[in-house]
C-alpha cells in the first residue's frame, strides 16, 4: 500500500508527531507484505494509499517512465502530498483502511469486529 518502504520490524516515526507508527503485515511465505496503511495511534495521522493517483509519464517510445502529475490534487493538502500521509487535523483516513466507527484498527480488531458485524462497510 505504501510508496514509503518501511520495515515492519522497525516502524518509522510519524511525520507529524514522531511517535512510532504501525501497519498490518501478512507473511506470504517469502517475506512480509504490508496489507494496510501505516497509522499513528498518538495523533491519528494515516498513510495515504492508492487513492492518491498519478498520471503515467511515457518516454519517447510510449513506455512507462514513472509517475507524472497527480490526477486528484484537489483532494490533498500540500503537506499531505509532501509526506504521503493525511494530516491528523483533517480527520481523513484511507478508504482502504480497516475502521470501526471511523477509527483505524489493526487486522485482529477488524476481524473480531467483522465476525460480529461491526466493521465499517466500504463502498470503493
Amino acid at each position: 500500500m505504501s510508496s514509503n518502504y518501511f520495515n515492519y520490524n522497525n516502524p518509522e516515526p510519524c511525520p507529524y508527531c514522531a511517535a512510532p507508527c504501525h501497519a498490518d503485515f501478512v507473511d506470504v511465505g517469502v517475506g512480509m507484505v504490508q496489507c494496510g496503511p501505516y497509522h499513528c495511534t498518538k495523533c491519528g495521522a494515516s498513510e495515504i494509499g492508492p487513492e492518491l493517483q498519478y498520471e503515467d509519464k511515457k518516454d519517447e517510445n510510449g513506455f512507462y517512465a514513472g509517475p507524472g502529475e497527480i490526477k486528484n490534487r484537489e483532494m490533498f493538502s500540500d503537506i499531505e502530498i509532501e509526506t504521503n500521509w493525511y494530516e491528523p487535523k483533517s480527520g481523513k483516513i484511507s478508504p482502504y483502511a480497516n475502521t470501526i466507527n471511523g477509527v483505524l484498527v489493526d487486522h485482529k480488531t477488524a476481524k473480531a469486529a467483522y465476525d460480529v458485524g461491526l466493521l465499517d462497510e466500504k463502498n470503493i
